[in-house]
């Protein structure tokens, strides 16, 4: 069973994370897809906007639930 999570690119902490690239061009606004129950199987995806990740994540949600 997949689980997805919004995520935010500050609140990971990802721009103190990362030297150069401190806002993913803009891409702040994400979604982790957890595939499975191993640490590492998982997929980030990367949006500009919290509309484009909400739509995507819902998207996804609906997508869940139609399995």
């Amino acid at each position: 069973m997949m689980s997805n999570i919004k995520v935010d690119w500050y609140d990971e902490g990802l721009d103190k994370f990362y030297e150069t690239d401190k806002n993913n061009n803009g891409y702040v606004h994400g979604i982790y897809l957890y595939y499975g129950n191993e640490s590492f199987d998982y997929e980030c995806q990367w949006f500009k906007t919290e509309q484009e990740r909400d739509k995507e994540f819902n998207k996804l949600q609906r997508e869940e639930y139609d399995e």
